[in-house]
């Protein structure tokens, strides 16, 4: 028996060699072509990507189910697509009307069935689609007279993704397609065999799933995704290293949806867009995806909308450059006052549309998720009164509000929209019936000094770390809303290596405002959070090592505990640490909370500490002050062993026998012993003041000390 041959040809009669076809598109087209089939009849919409404005170019494109896999032809300016009523593909020109070709197909080919994927190359002549499991599949479309598809080689076992569509790069030569579901992923899909390289997640979704059901290139390599449940459209540069998805503008939206656009078109802004003019870290210019909206006639904030061709920040807004303020159909009759109400005045024109507003509260030049303020709110033709409030964690001082109206509901601070107007304005936030609790005072510093040799004492110097503290309360109706901490290293007598840190007892991490926290290292704004991940309560880290800090005179081992080591040069922490949510003053913590030490992670310090746990301790070696809980990271293993006396189920902590400790506090500049002078020489009377619990015996200890003893600059 002779073996068969493993293709069939089967001959579609569909269309006579003699037809007239409708004229071809203009070369190379700026709009997107979107195909949707929302009942059985395709219709075709123009769509201008810059704002997501579009219009239905055909709502009766001559056919009776669906029209998939669709793509613009760069070679002969036509679009091709995959024609269910007749299971081939379809050509369609400026009429919108789709027309089946005579294909003749391979096994594989009549196997497959339809396909809803589908693009055409820019270096070949050729349309190409794909079927999970089934394989990529190409039809040149260089001879009318001769149109056959075939299996691509090797590609039937590659066909392992799940896509809605992809498209053609315009330059490279691969098809790009982003993945559905809850995350996106970007493939690269070599059309020579139908393999994909994974690069990556581009896009996660916050709700439903995605599922891109359109998607197309511009000359630079951007890939613009349709989704089809919101019509939101969003954009992604292939050529990036780490390429990642964001909003780019608002389009129609369908559960059936494709699209084709020429890859080598530019994606224009249009004639009548209005643009935001706030500074463009919050988005204003086009290259940045500035807010912007197509003009409508008769829909609009306030009286009147003018057009740009771009963003304008200040101090350029184009309300200065042409005289015309369009800025007036916003506002505040209210002021801005930090955990109090504020009413805004939205006069709008004309029906049917939805506000939606951000302001930068912590004035950080971004509008956060979390910063918006009034989230799609009908709004009535004339004036409407919105309240807002005013966070507690905001920061007083100028910032920025930006409002935009459209007919959607849902829409972000940045891309484009099909009508309405955006106006940015500038506000002023201040804090009024806020009283500030300083300790130990607004114009003095605590002192907090540490043995680092726990949990043993050897020479009990108590000079190996020494901060100089100052820490502030705000607080509003006896609710704290914020803390700042001031910190300065002013001595440092250790050999090990130390972290330093601040815990805020009983206030759960999750009650600061992490995002907004705000800090420096000597007057550097650091872009790291200081808020400790894995714990229960607040734990900030000044530092993981604070010999990163320290510069010392030629001839000195430590800073400022040996004679002649001192300097003028000491390093300076400063936090601003915003709440979530208020706290009460009575669940604060007393001052001073609970500033520590801390092992640096990877370092030696010391055989005793390290017998304890086994290895170098890190962060499991906390030396708190006495009677202070160690936080979630410390090993308790440390308590009672060597000269720990610690007793968790007395409330005791960090004490030996004597109620010496390896932390205290003194609530001043202090002078603090020299190197290797034990403090109770140094000062005579902290011996009977550590061991009184009550701490009535010597309060005063400190002021008491042998001269020849102290470090003195």
């Amino acid at each position: 028996m002779k073996t068969a041959y493993c293709s069939i040809v089967t001959t579609f009669l569909l269309l006579s060699h003699g037809t007239s076809w409708a004229a071809e598109f203009a070369a190379c087209p700026t709009q997107a072509f979107i195909i949707q089939t929302p009942s059985s009849v395709p219709i075709s919409y123009g769509v201008e990507l810059a704002t997501g404005s579009y219009v239905i170019l055909s709502n009766d494109m001559n056919r009776l189910k669906a029209y998939n896999g669709v793509g613009f032809n760069y070679h002969d300016n036509y679009i091709y697509g995959w024609d269910y009523q007749s299971s081939t593909l379809g050509k369609t020109g400026d009429d919108y009307i789709i027309t089946p070709l005579n294909i003749t197909k391979d096994a594989s080919a009549a196997a497959a069935g339809n396909f809803f994927v589908g693009d055409i190359a820019i270096d070949e002549n050729v349309w190409y689609g794909y079927k999970k499991n089934r394989g990529l599949f190409k039809i040149p479309l260089d001879d009318p007279n001769n149109y056959s598809m075939s299996l691509v080689p090797g590609s039937t076992t590659n066909a392992t993704y799940k896509i809605t569509d992809f498209a053609f790069h315009p330059s490279d030569g691969y098809i790009y397609a982003v993945t559905n579901g809850a995350t996106g992923s970007l493939l690269r899909i070599d059309p020579s065999d139908g393999s994909a390289n994974n690069l990556g997640v581009v896009v996660t979704s916050a709700g439903s799933n995605f599922t891109f059901g359109a998607q197309f290139f511009d000359p630079d390599g951007t890939l613009y995704l349709s989704n089809n449940s919101d019509g939101k459209i969003y954009r992604l540069n292939v050529d990036e290293a780490n390429p990642n998805a964001d909003i780019f503008a608002y389009g129609p939206s369908s559960s059936s949806n494709d699209g084709a656009r020429c890859a080598l078109a530019e994606v224009p802004v249009g004639g009548n867009v209005d643009f935001g003019d706030a500074p463009d870290s919050y988005g204003t210019y086009m290259s940045s995806n500035g807010a912007r909206h197509s003009i409508i006639d008769n829909f609009y904030l306030g009286s009147l909308v003018d057009n740009e061709a771009n963003g304008y920040p200040t101090p350029l807004s184009d309300d200065s450059s042409d005289g015309i303020d369009d800025e007036d159909g916003i506002s505040f009759p209210t002021g801005f006052e930090l955990g109090e109400s504020a009413i805004i005045l939205a006069t709008a024109t004309g029906t049917g549309g939805y506000l939606n507003a951000w302001f930068d509260w912590n004035q950080d030049g971004s509008f956060d998720s979390d910063e918006k303020a009034i989230s799609g709110y009908p709004l009535s033709p004339g004036s409407n009164s919105v309240s807002i409030d005013v966070p507690t964690w905001g920061k007083a001082g100028l910032s920025w509000a930006r409002f935009r109206y459209s007919s959607l509901a849902d829409i972000g601070p940045t891309g484009g929209v099909g009508d309405g107007e955006v106006e940015d304005h500038q506000i002023s936030i201040t804090e009024t019936g806020v009283t500030i609790n300083y300790y130990p005072s607004s114009s003095s510093y605590t002192s907090v000094a540490y043995e680092d040799l726990y949990p043993d004492q050897e020479d009990y110097d108590m000079n190996d770390v020494i901060f100089h503290l100052r820490l502030i309360e705000y607080v509003k109706s006896e609710q704290v809303i914020r803390v700042e901490f001031e910190a300065q290293l002013a001595a440092m007598g250790a050999a090990y290596h130390n972290g330093f840190a601040i815990q805020l007892p009983g206030v759960a991490m999750d009650k600061v405002k992490e995002d907004s926290i705000e800090w420096s290292i000597d007057e550097v704004a650091q872009t790291s959070s200081p808020l400790e991940s894995g714990q229960t309560n607040a734990v900030f880290i000044f530092t993981q090592d604070l010999w990163d800090h320290v510069s010392l005179s030629n001839g000195c081992r430590f800073l400022r505990t040996e004679p002649g080591c001192g300097t003028s040069y000491r390093t300076t922490w400063k936090m601003r640490v915003p709440f979530e949510t208020t706290i009460a003053q009575s669940q604060m913590p007393e001052f001073p909370y609970d500033p520590f030490i801390f092992a640096t992670p990877g370092t030696d310090h010391g055989l005793a500490a390290k017998n304890v746990v086994g290895e170098l301790p890190g962060r499991k070696l906390e030396i708190h002050l006495k009677n202070k809980a160690p936080t979630d990271k410390f090993a308790t293993a440390y308590f009672g062993s060597r000269e720990d006396r610690s007793d968790p189920d007395a409330g005791q902590y960090f004490l030996n026998e004597n109620g010496m400790s390896w932390a205290i506090e003194i609530p001043t500049s202090w002078q603090h012993p020299l190197e290797r002078e034990r403090l109770d020489i140094t000062y005579s009377e902290f011996l009977n003041f550590a061991a009184d619990k009550t701490g009535n015996t010597n309060p005063y200890w400190y002021l008491n000390a042998n001269p020849s003893l102290i470090f003195q600059d």
